[in-house]
């Protein structure tokens, strides 16, 4: 009765605005964080704060200056591909000086909708208007203040807590410390010399300073391009032999998010606590080539095995809360260097990426074939070519074993409404994937997996369609446990233009995949079985926006899932539907609320939903069994340099007595969590 009470409710939601379907289409601004969950949304787990974080949001806080940005400036901003920015870098060819960002209103391929999802990433600066006579008044939302400062400082400090405490600390399993402490310093100089310095521990960790990171970061100084020394990170090609430990994977936005955008050296300011490198690159340019070189002397936690003297995994959670995870932190090293060549001609491009690891014992990276190793070696080439609207795009990597990954692309604007990419990638079940990051079912692991990926986007003027199918295969299947074979994904994805301040969202997605599954036969024998798991999702949201502010936002949404097994004929489903508030409730306090209510069978038909939480963190929370899930989170800009943040969550299931397991078991059916957060800028 409650789900024939939550989908009738959204039909007659849907039905009372549906009048104003073709009313004239409004301009207002979409809050970021709604317009990148399309994008991140499938991106990112349970974590509060991954190496994408980081990456959004140096995109929020420093944004592009409309009339310095090169290709490579422009196509780091979500929903901008290589032939829009170059539309954008013709237009100002042509045309001069940009004075306000509606004026890109003009270039080929950017539509009402696409200028208010990238406006937030763009400005003009003002400085540079002295030098350009013109009669227009500029808006003051597009430029930044006519004094910009030479220096910028930022603090954060971020607290994070879970209550009732888990059984872990009751026990003596963990340390007598269940909060999360987070701080981080930062600090630029005329954009071209950054600081970091952060330190960080998890709940259950004794130590304040359990993790600790920083670097020097040089932009354009004397020789060098980029310059970085202490921890950083590395994106070359599409990401089969070298990539940071984080990418955009397959969503709602079919386009966008399939072809990786190489940056080369990042400085690393993320809390990965095992999957960055430790030590000095740098890159310099000469004419059309561009020459990066890193080394990086790095230690992880390991499990070791003493009788054979080998290590025997690689813990990635980051956790110290025992002696046992003490006594494997930062057990063992690794040694790498290398080097990566491009060469640039008429916006087209070939890399070239070597690199050599060497750990302290012998290691077994590919977990298909346990054979121990103590040095890799890695050959890639990428390239990069344009002709008129076509992209080729794509990377060949060779492991010391002669083992070739390969991921093939191509990209294209058909018409100012229509782009697609289709990209096919065949990793084999022996390459060893040691820092490679590529486009995968995975998403990460670039090995045992052959694929085939098309994603077409069409806007027109009655909204915006994503569609994408993706079929794939895994060479080596083991195990019995659910071990996927193979399989095949279908996404629709329609989102509405914003007309009358209302925004419709509704999304398909179908996935077939074959598993193995373990079964007993007559005579008690355990026995492998091919079965086939079917998914369903089905999601509608309708977003209001009223008032005079673009914050504020009413939203509803609704998601059914079905998963279904042919061999066992056996079915289970589930919905979420929740209620979503944004509010400016005075001019530097903004509240945004929401209640969520699940209800799903078990664990296999969860459903996940994307959170907004405090400045700089994204997550999506798995739920399931049946209960309730809300939170308010408050954003309060007390001075122009202070600014607080704080969220308080609450989840309640009722068809339980204690929630979690093992040391995480927590004593009743309702969990708690607080976060504050602290940012000082000057």
């Amino acid at each position: 009765m409650k789900i024939f009470f939550l989908i009738i409710s959204a039909i007659i939601l849907s039905l009372i605005s549906s009048s104003k379907l073709f009313a004239q289409l409004d301009t207002l601004e979409i809050p970021i964080d709604n317009q990148l969950e399309n994008v991140i949304e499938e991106t990112i787990g349970d974590a509060e704060d991954t190496q994408l974080n980081e990456i959004i949001e140096d995109l929020i806080q420093n944004p592009v200056e409309i009339n310095e940005a090169t290709i490579n400036d422009l196509t780091k901003i979500p929903f901008i591909d290589q032939f829009l920015a170059q539309n954008i870098i013709k237009y100002r060819t042509n045309y001069g000086f940009i004075f306000t960002l509606t004026e890109i209103k003009s270039v080929e391929g950017i539509t009402e909708e696409l200028f208010a999802r990238i406006a937030p990433f763009l400005y003009v600066d003002r400085t540079k208007f002295a030098n350009f006579s013109t009669q227009n008044e500029i808006p003051e939302r597009e430029y930044r203040p006519f004094i910009r400062k030479s220096y910028n400082i930022n603090f954060r400090q971020r607290y994070y807590q879970t209550f009732p405490r888990r059984k872990g600390y009751e026990t003596g399993a963990y340390y007598n410390s269940p909060f999360k402490l987070y701080n981080r310093l930062t600090a630029d100089y005329s954009k071209k010399y950054y600081v970091s310095f952060l330190t960080e521990k998890d709940p259950g960790e004794k130590s304040f300073y359990d993790f600790v990171s920083g670097s020097l970061f040089i932009k354009d100084f004397l020789i060098f391009k980029k310059f970085v020394v202490g921890d950083y990170a590395l994106e070359f090609g599409q990401g089969l032999a070298m990539w940071r430990q984080i990418g955009f994977a397959k969503g709602a936005d079919a386009v966008y998010p399939i072809k990786k955008k190489a940056s080369g050296i990042e400085q690393y300011k993320s809390t990965d606590e095992n999957q960055f490198f430790r030590g000095i690159a740098f890159s310099t340019q000469l004419k059309n080539f561009e020459f990066t070189f890193f080394y990086s002397g790095n230690t992880f936690d390991a499990r070791i095995d003493t009788i054979n003297n080998i290590i025997t995994s690689t813990p990635l959670d980051g956790y110290h809360r025992n002696t046992n995870e003490l006594a494997r932190k930062n057990s063992e090293s690794e040694k790498l260097f290398g080097s990566h060549i491009s060469y640039n001609f008429l916006s087209n491009q070939i890399g070239f990426t070597y690199y050599q690891s060497k750990f302290s014992k012998p290691i077994s990276p590919n977990s298909y074939f346990k054979n121990f190793e103590g040095t890799f070696n890695y050959i890639s080439t990428d390239f990069n070519f344009f002709y008129e609207r076509l992209n080729l795009f794509g990377e060949i990597s060779k492991d010391k074993n002669n083992n070739f990954a390969t991921l093939v692309g191509l990209q294209s604007s058909i018409s100012r409404n229509l782009s697609f990419v289709t990209l096919y990638r065949n990793y084999p079940a022996e390459y060893i994937n040691l820092h490679g990051y590529g486009f995968g079912e995975r998403n990460g692991p670039t090995n045992n997996e052959t694929g085939f990926y098309l994603g077409i986007k069409h806007l027109n003027r009655f909204g915006t369609f994503n569609i994408y199918f993706d079929q794939f295969k895994f060479f080596y299947p083991l195990g019995y446990d659910k071990t996927l074979t193979s399989g095949k994904e279908i996404l629709f994805a329609y989102e509405s233009p914003l007309i009358s301040k209302t925004k419709y969202l509704i999304r398909y997605k179908n996935e077939n995949k074959e598993i193995n599954s373990k079964s007993v036969d007559e005579f008690n024998r355990t026995k492998r079985v091919t079965n086939t798991r079917q998914q369903q999702n089905f999601r509608l949201e309708i977003q209001k926006y009223f008032g005079p502010s673009n914050i504020n936002r009413v939203a509803f949404r609704i998601e059914y899932v079905n998963v279904y097994y042919k061999s066992f004929i056996s079915s289970e489903d589930g919905l979420l539907a929740f209620g979503d508030l944004n509010l400016r409730l005075l001019k530097n306090l903004k509240l945004q609320w929401r209640v969520s209510y699940f209800q799903t069978k078990s664990y296999d038909s969860r459903i996940y939903q994307f959170e907004n939480d405090v400045l700089g963190v994204f997550s999506t929370s798995a739920l399931y069994g049946r209960g309730i899930r809300w939170y308010a989170l408050i954003n309060y800009k007390i001075f122009n340099f202070l600014n607080l943040s704080l969220k308080y969550a609450e989840l309640y299931r009722d068809d339980v007595k204690k929630l979690g397991s093992g040391n995480d078991e927590i004593p009743t059916n309702l969990s708690n969590s607080l976060t504050f957060q602290l940012d000082i800028k000057f």
